[in-house]
């Protein structure tokens, strides 16, 4: 569970693109989902790059799944607001949605 909230910590980015979409690189990968990965990535930084990039990725397109841009915006707001008292109870309460992301990703 130690894992989650290290991921949510990091996940949680500070850019200010309106959409997963906005401000695409030369992939067609928006910011926000750029500044997705390249935390969690950093997050597990116990993983081998690729695999962690693997993850990532996981999680990013389950997230996508499940929630609005505007939703994981407030995530990632209470993620900012609460982020040295975080644990994997207050996400699981209040985004359950994102801890079934992150579970259903293997390692």
């Amino acid at each position: 569970m130690i894992s989650i909230v290290l991921l949510a910590s990091a996940c949680a980015n500070s850019g200010v693109p309106e959409t997963w979409e906005d401000q695409p690189d030369e992939t067609g990968q928006g910011l926000a989902e750029r500044n997705f990965v390249a935390s969690c990535v950093e997050a597990n930084d116990d993983l081998p790059e690729a695999k962690a990039e693997s993850y990532c990725t996981c999680v990013l397109v389950n997230v996508k799944a499940a929630v609005s841009y505007e939703e994981f915006g407030e995530f990632d707001d209470f993620i900012d607001t609460h982020r040295a008292d975080i644990t994997a109870e207050m996400l699981s309460e209040n985004f359950g949605w994102f801890t079934e992301a992150v579970e259903a990703c293997p390692v």
